[in-house]
């Protein structure tokens, strides 16, 4: 940050963070996959006058993707990527619906699971255990993986009996949960990033039925489609120069910026 600081100066206008946990009003809440709770952000500015401006980093993707990517151009659309358990957004009109504190789009948190199963968010029954690598693993009949992404992958690429059949059985998991979405939110689209892309890929069938099944009948004529993000790597970084750009173009933040130079 100093070096930043040093670097740019008084250009510096305002500071975007992506996180990958639940964030309200600059605090990390809670990072279940991490295993953090009520972490401080705004030390990261601390010294300086700048604002803060911390996002989860699955919903300032689907703010890349609104912006500049799959979604462009779309009113509303459902962003949801899957890496460790599943994360997304909601935008309208370009902007995510944030929720009163900023923590909305908590939709790995929503009971579409066995509610046999402890998350460790605190909840039962979670959709975020049915659609990744720990997911895989249960199905297996494995251990819970230590990295249940980089194993996800690894059984993304077998071709056995075993790993195809654990495989459709969590993409239709994926499948039904956003069918589940569309109908409470009525996206004009739907966009995936993260594993959730190979995922549906490889057992496309058993994604879609799931996705059909589960839509009010009146959504079935014509679907939301499901498309692939266009930002991968990059998603949560472009959302966040995004709304950082939003911020310091607002009329305040202008004439903030112009009077000491006036």
């Amino acid at each position: 940050m100093e070096h930043t600081r040093d670097l740019y100066g008084d250009r510096l206008r305002a500071v975007g963070l992506a996180v990958a946990g639940t964030v309200r009003d600059n605090h990390l809440t809670q990072a279940t996959t991490l295993g953090w709770a009520q972490v401080d952000l705004s030390p990261l500015v601390a010294g300086t006058a700048l604002p803060l401006l911390a996002g989860n980093d699955a919903t300032l993707s689907g703010v890349a993707e609104a912006r500049t990517g799959a979604a462009a151009g779309a009113g509303t659309a459902l962003h949801l990527i899957v890496e460790v358990g599943i994360g997304g957004t909601l935008i309208v009109d370009g902007i995510p619906a944030a929720g009163s504190t900023g923590a909305g789009g908590e939709y790995g948190h929503m009971p579409f699971g066995d509610r046999a199963l402890h998350c460790p968010c605190g909840a039962r029954g979670c959709w975020d255990l049915e659609v990744d690598g720990r997911a895989l693993a249960r199905r297996l009949g494995e251990p819970e993986p230590d990295d249940p992404y980089a194993y996800a992958e690894t059984v993304l690429q077998r071709q056995d009996k075993e790993a195809s059949g654990a495989v459709a059985t969590v993409a239709a998991a994926l499948g039904s949960g956003i069918a589940g979405l569309v109908n409470a939110h009525d996206p004009d689209v739907v966009t995936l990033g993260g594993l959730a892309i190979p995922l549906r890929a490889a057992a496309h069938m058993s994604f879609d039925e799931a996705y059909r099944e589960g839509l009010m009948a009146f959504h079935r004529a014509e679907p939301p489609p499901i498309l692939d993000s266009a930002h991968q790597k990059d998603g949560a970084l472009r959302g966040a120069a995004a709304l950082g750009l939003d911020h310091i173009t607002t009329d305040a933040a202008i004439a903030t910026w112009a009077d000491p130079h006036s």
